[in-house]
């Protein structure tokens, strides 16, 4: 993993790929920044299913089908990098999910983010949701 890696949230990748997507503009020129600054794209397979239904219902399926083949380019080519939730970070999440939801709204798959990040010393985020600043990361892009 390079040292200037970004975990990419699932409301990025929607923006990116939901040109009617509120967030689609900003999400596009971040994403052009990230790409200049050759930072690495952290993902979890949670994301990624995050993103395919989400994507399906909002774009269909052929759109749904070409961000899978992005994604894929995107991990031959290094710039994104694909960590699976194993059983023991899904314990971890779960005592995570348990501990803050008693006045948080944090699903499950953003307390698996947050054991990765955490993990892999990941501070900053790619993300439209506000719950990771709750989390204490850098909210990426910063929209003023």
């Amino acid at each position: 993993m390079k040292s200037q890696s970004i975990f990419v949230d699932t409301s990025a990748w929607v923006a990116l790929y939901d040109s009617r997507d509120d967030n689609h503009t900003r999400a596009t020129s971040y994403r052009d920044e990230c790409t200049q600054e050759r930072k690495c794209m952290v993902i979890t397979n949670y994301i990624l299913d995050e993103t395919y239904t989400l994507l399906l219902d909002n774009v269909g399926y052929h759109k749904t089908i070409q961000f899978r083949k992005a994604i894929e380019n995107l991990m031959t080519g290094k710039v994104v990098e694909l960590l699976y939730v194993t059983e023991s970070i899904d314990k971890l999440s779960w005592e995570v999910f348990e501990r803050f939801n008693i006045d948080k709204q944090w699903s499950f798959t953003d307390c698996t983010s947050y054991v990765i990040m955490n993990q892999h010393g990941i501070r900053d985020v790619f993300t439209f949701d506000n719950h990771f600043s709750q989390m204490g990361f850098n909210k990426k892009p910063i929209i003023i």
